[in-house]
């Protein structure tokens, strides 16, 4: 069952975050395959419009590379130099790295739920939420994803349903 209030995913994904925490490592310490949980997402990803959300353009910061600013640049008409002035920040964490610019709480590119250069989105935002069946990104690690399912309703449906798949039941159930 997917879930698609975006609320009530994140008051979920909050109120669990100690049972996810448990599930992390009960995963761990039997050495299950995220591979079942990628089939999971991968086939609810088929059945959710993104479009409809846009949740993680106001909540995720976008790392960009030269490439995807370039992308951007061609793509709007403009110069590599003047996206890089007008829509990117030095990244907070990394401060010879580039992010996509917010304001407003989002994206600056989003406009309602529409991502104004959807064909020259950067590869984290292609990629996102990064459970691709055979992904070597973070999104392969766990804990990750974990942290993604408060803003993801595609994460959060994945992990209740690899729970399921798994047998796993929260402390006290």
């Amino acid at each position: 069952m997917v879930i698609s209030d975006l609320a009530e995913v994140r008051r979920r994904t909050e109120s669990q975050e100690a049972d996810n925490l448990d599930f992390r490592r009960h995963v761990k310490a039997r050495h299950l395959p995220i591979g079942p949980f990628l089939i999971l997402a991968n086939e609810i990803e088929t059945q959710t419009d993104c479009a409809s959300c846009a949740n993680c353009c106001r909540h995720t910061i976008v790392d960009v590379t030269t490439e995807d600013i370039a992308a951007i640049a061609s793509y709007l008409g403009m110069t590599i130099d003047q996206v890089t002035r007008m829509y990117s920040d030095a990244d907070p964490a990394e401060p010879s790295s580039k992010v996509l610019r917010n304001r407003n709480d989002a994206c600056v590119f989003l406009d309602g739920n529409l991502c104004m250069i959807y064909e020259a989105r950067p590869g984290a935002c292609r990629d996102f939420p990064h459970i691709g069946l055979h992904s070597r990104t973070v999104g392969g690690r766990l804990s990750s994803l974990c942290r993604r399912a408060a803003v993801c309703p595609i994460v959060y449906s994945a992990l209740e349903a690899y729970k399921k798949l798994v047998g796993y039941r929260a402390a006290g159930l």
